[in-house]
């Protein structure tokens, strides 16, 4: 049975690695730090961004330079539970939230290294257009960028095994 995986900050706090399908490291850097000695707050965006980004790439075939399609960030957030540091490990963790006609609600996990707790939660919502008008099509999201982006449907009301229920 799948259990939904709310977004309000409750169930974002208690979020575990196993909450989100798709995951890549990161080593944190020295310039990572801002001046109390935690990874900066803007740097959780860049990892949120870069995440979703690589997936897209990697796994989507989305080609940033020539795709016909592109996804327009139309909302962002994060929120803060605890604090990560130099020098060490992240594991950032991604899962779509929910899927609509033309949108996409991206969630990421960041954990560090030797700690269960997750330090931050965040993602956005991407709204899919065509590159030369900048106008959502009557398709919405690609296929080819929809298909593998259902694997990562994870506690969401779109979510495969909630269909067993």
């Amino acid at each position: 049975m799948a259990q939904s995986l709310g977004v309000d900050l409750t169930s974002k706090r208690k979020r575990k690695r196993s909450d989100y399908p798709y995951h890549e490291d990161y080593r944190t850097r020295w310039n990572d730090n801002d001046m109390f000695h935690h990874i900066n707050n803007p740097v959780y965006g860049v990892l949120i961004d870069s995440i979703i980004n690589s997936y897209l790439i990697t796994k989507c075939g989305y080609s940033t330079a020539e795709s016909k399609y592109i996804g327009l960030v139309a909302n962002t957030y994060c929120d803060y539970f605890g604090s990560a540091q130099y020098p060490g490990m992240l594991d950032i963790g991604l899962r779509v939230v929910k899927m609509g006609k033309s949108s996409v609600m991206y969630e990421v996990g960041i954990f560090q290294e030797g700690s269960e707790q997750v330090k931050a939660v965040g993602g956005f919502i991407q709204i899919w257009v065509e590159r030369a008008t900048n106008k959502v099509t009557d398709e919405g999201v690609p296929a080819w960028i929809k298909e593998p982006l259902q694997r990562l449907l994870k506690g969401g009301e779109q979510d495969p095994d909630r269909s067993k229920l």
